[in-house]
C-alpha cells in the first residue's frame, strides 16, 4: 500500500539525458487514467511530451503509490531559422490520372523529387545551365553542414523552385527504342505516384534496377520526361549495374543528351555518367 492512498510520488526524467529532474507528489486524481494515448505536460510554462510511464494505467500507479514519466522539452523554433534540406525543387508537379488509383506496384517518390535527377537534350543546354548556376550558388554561399559524423547533412538558407527546362525533351524520344537500349529492368511498375496520392500521375511510367528506377511520363510512344529516382531496394551485383552503366551510356549518346543531378548541381555527359552511377 502506498503511504497514503491518495498521493503518488511523480519522477520526472528528461528523455534527452536520462536523468531525474524533478520529483513530487500529487493526487491520484490529478492524473489521468492512463498515459497511453499522446500526453502532454505544461510544466513552469514549458511544455513536454510524455515519451514512456511506468506504470501506465491509474490503477497501477495508485497501487503502488509510484510513477515515472520519461519525457521530452518540446521547442519551438523561430520559423526564420527553419532551413531547407534540399536546395533545389521543380515546380509545378505533372497531373494526376483519376482513372489510375493507386497501386502497391506503382513507383512512389516524394513529391519534393520530382525531376531531381533527369536527362536533357543538347537542345535545351543554356536553359539547364542557367537553373543549375543558380543552384551551385545556394550551394556555395548559403548552405552549410549541421551535426556530425553519420547525422551530419547539408542544409540550405535559400532554395531555387525551378520552373524550366518546361521541355527538357523536345519532341520526345521514342520508348520503346530507348528501353531497348537498355538491359532488361528486374522490377516493372505500373507508373509513379506521389507519396500520400491516390492517383499517379497522368501517363507515368516506370521500370527498376536495383536501387535505381528510370521513370517518367510519355505520351504513347514519346517521352516527355526521363528521369532517375534512388529506391530502397537492393543494389545490383557488379556485373548487373555495369550492364546498366553502358545502357545509359547507350542512351545518352544515341539521343544526345546531359544527365543534370539538380541537387548537387552537376551536369554530365556520357563519358562522366558511369562515375557518377556507381557513387550513387
Amino acid at each position: 500500500m502506498p503511504p497514503s492512498e491518495d498521493l503518488v510520488r511523480v519522477s520526472l526524467i528528461d528523455a534527452e539525458t536520462g536523468e531525474v529532474f524533478a520529483r513530487t507528489e500529487l493526487a491520484a486524481g490529478q492524473l489521468p487514467e492512463s498515459f497511453a494515448p499522446a500526453t502532454r505536460l505544461d510544466l513552469d510554462g514549458d511544455k513536454w511530451d510524455v515519451v514512456l510511464a511506468e506504470p501506465a494505467t491509474a490503477a497501477e500507479y495508485t497501487a503502488s503509490g509510484s510513477l515515472e514519466l520519461i519525457v521530452r522539452r518540446i521547442r519551438f523554433v523561430d520559423p526564420l531559422e527553419i532551413k531547407y534540406t534540399l536546395p533545389t525543387f521543380y515546380d509545378p508537379l505533372p497531373p494526376t490520372d483519376p482513372a489510375a488509383g493507386a497501386h502497391r506496384d506503382d513507383l512512389v517518390i516524394h513529391e519534393d523529387d520530382w525531376r531531381q535527377i533527369e536527362l536533357v537534350s543538347a537542345d535545351v543546354l543554356a536553359e539547364a545551365e542557367a537553373e543549375l548556376a543558380a543552384v551551385a550558388e545556394i550551394r556555395r554561399h548559403h548552405s552549410r553542414v549541421v551535426a556530425d559524423g553519420a547525422a551530419s547533412m547539408r542544409v540550405f538558407e535559400r532554395i531555387r523552385v525551378r520552373q524550366g527546362p518546361v521541355t527538357p525533351l523536345p519532341g520526345g524520344l521514342p520508348l520503346r527504342r530507348l528501353l531497348s537500349l537498355l538491359p532488361p529492368p528486374d522490377r516493372p511498375y505500373r507508373g509513379v505516384r506521389c507519396r500520400d496520392a491516390r492517383e499517379r500521375l497522368a501517363g507515368s511510367f516506370a521500370v527498376g534496377f536495383g536501387h535505381l528506377a528510370l521513370y517518367g511520363r510519355a505520351d504513347g510512344d514519346r517521352a516527355a520526361e526521363l528521369c532517375l529516382a534512388r529506391t530502397p531496394h537492393a543494389g545490383l551485383p557488379p556485373a548487373a549495374a555495369g550492364e546498366l552503366a553502358d545502357g545509359l551510356v547507350r542512351v545518352l549518346r544515341a539521343f544526345d543528351l546531359r544527365l543534370v543531378d539538380w541537387c548537387q548541381a552537376r551536369l554530365l555527359d556520357a563519358s562522366g555518367l558511369p562515375a557518377w552511377l556507381y557513387a550513387s
